[in-house]
């Protein structure tokens, strides 16, 4: 989002562009910018930044006070680097641009990152207040506060009949007001307080809501979305979240990430699902806790099987290393599309081995090697009685449980090859175990991320050199498929092998 720098002055005697399309006035010869219709530069206005929109106001007479019919206001609170905090008034920004503003209906209206204090609460209602009366559809209210003090949304927007996406933060709702949202889509609530009670008439009142983000709440225990238009939800747990139960009957898409105190929650009635992201961690602090938590992981997979789309990552494909080393039978899986987040290390492998001999039908392996954070104080005992082995056997005794090097497995990525991989010794054998014994390769893409230290030239020699060093290792591996193309993807250009 884009930063306000300057305050900015009067219209003045700027026309009102709010007549519709106007013509534009007569030109002078090669003078082809101030030509162009109205809709036009509002589509070009609707891909930049607002400075940059009202940065426009230079290039020709007609352009001159253009901007302030735009269609599209997003304000973003971080101050500029060349403003010291005492310099830069964000609301006053917002203020002026407001009064400025000619357009008689604004789309997009976005305020995030503002530094929300009590006193400021007339202004915040005041520039809602000026979205409604534009019929803003796509409307964001991001805000920096404590706790205690978060803004309490006006009752008029539970009855906002035009909006069509909605994202909240640090925002408190009134629980019990009834919600009319008939044409929202898109609903992303972060860091608020709500009841089960609540959602039901959000859900109610939102008959065509087709995604439901909710990031950090809390209060909720039971998730029941029997909505045939819902067909996306991501949830990122909380501290003080106590959810219990999800039933989405209709659910396409699925997301859990984020850390989750103590338990997580079941999963009811998921059967349409058909693409899963669980990417989450728990923090455990006792046994108890932490037997509790591998059973339900288990019903996660369980539940999931007939899943075509599989994300994992962090503690998840952590505890599925422990699954793999303690003998824990993996459920069958219909997954024909994994991807998984790991650097590839001697912990992760056998959590790799646990999700290719579940997934007989898989087609694709995607796998991000930025891994995901996980606390090392919950696994690590148990890595340390579960994990001596041989890195060099490992994959060899197991081949025999992967069905889908055999039969399906057409594409694998790796994606954020960094220098630091160049050596990796567990990843390095993963690579060449997937080259030397998956019968229907066709492609294996290795994406190198090689940024240069500041654009040193010496630098960014040196680590081609390197990446070039490790291609021709990776080249001398055997192949089991005669089709098989090894291609590294790099910023620099392209290298096929």
């Amino acid at each position: 989002m884009a930063t306000h720098s300057v305050h900015l002055k009067s219209s003045g005697d700027c026309p009102n562009r709010a007549q519709g399309n106007r013509h534009p006035p007569p030109l002078s010869p090669g003078d082809l910018i101030s030509a162009l219709p109205d809709a036009v530069i509002h589509h070009i206005f609707s891909f930049l930044p607002l400075k940059d929109v009202v940065k426009t106001s230079v290039l020709s007479k007609r352009w001159r006070c253009t901007w302030t019919s735009t269609t599209h206001l997003a304000f973003n609170g971080v101050r500029p680097r060349n403003h010291d905090a005492s310099s830069f008034d964000f609301p006053s920004v917002i203020d002026s641009v407001l009064r400025q503003c000619t357009s008689p209906t604004v789309k997009k209206f976005h305020v995030t990152d503002l530094q929300y204090h009590e006193a400021d609460r007339p202004k915040v209602d005041r520039w809602l207040h000026f979205a409604a009366g534009r019929r803003v559809e796509d409307l964001c209210l991001s805000l920096i506060t404590k706790m205690w003090s978060m803004y309490i949304l006006p009752p008029s927007l539970y009855c906002w009949s035009g909006l069509v996406r909605l994202e909240v933060s640090l925002c408190s709702f009134s629980l019990d007001l009834t919600i009319s949202w008939p044409c929202l889509k898109v609903l992303s609530m972060e860091y608020a307080e709500l009841s089960d009670d609540f959602l039901g008439r959000i859900l109610k009142g939102s008959p065509v809501l087709e995604s439901l983000e909710l990031r950090q709440c809390w209060r909720m225990t039971n998730i029941i979305i029997d909505s045939t238009s819902v067909k996306n939800l991501l949830l990122i747990g909380a501290n003080n979240c106590h959810l219990e139960k999800i039933w989405a009957p209709h659910l396409l898409s699925l997301h859990v990430s984020g850390m989750w105190h103590h338990r997580i929650f079941r999963l009811d009635d998921i059967s349409s699902l058909v693409k899963a992201d669980l990417v989450f961690s728990i923090r455990t602090f006792s046994l108890r806790d932490k037997g509790m938590c591998y059973d339900l992981l288990k019903e996660f997979f369980e539940k999931v099987q007939g899943v075509p789309i599989i994300t994992i990552g962090g503690w998840c494909l952590k505890v599925l290393s422990l699954f793999e080393m303690k003998g824990v039978p993996s459920p069958l899986s219909k997954c024909q599309n994994l991807t998984l987040h790991t650097p590839v290390t001697q912990r992760d492998l056998p959590g790799i081995a646990y999700m290719l001999g579940s997934s007989e039908f898989l087609e694709k392996l995607i796998i991000h090697l930025n891994g995901l954070h996980v606390y090392k104080c919950m696994l690590d005992k148990e890595w340390k009685d579960h994990f001596n082995y041989d890195e060099e056997d490992f994959l060899c005794t197991r081949k025999g449980n992967f069905q889908c090097l055999a039969k399906h497995l057409k594409r694998v990525e790796i994606i954020g090859f960094k220098t630091n991989s160049f050596g990796s010794k567990h990843l390095l054998l993963l690579i060449k175990f997937l080259l030397g014994d998956t019968l229907a390769l066709e492609k294996m893409i290795i994406k190198a991320d090689l940024h240069s230290r500041n654009g040193q030239k010496n630098h960014q020699a040196a680590v081609l050199s390197k990446l070039l060093g490790v291609s021709r290792n990776v080249l001398t591996y055997r192949r089991a498929s005669k089709n098989a193309k090894v291609i590294f993807d790099y910023p620099f250009k392209l290298l096929s092998l």
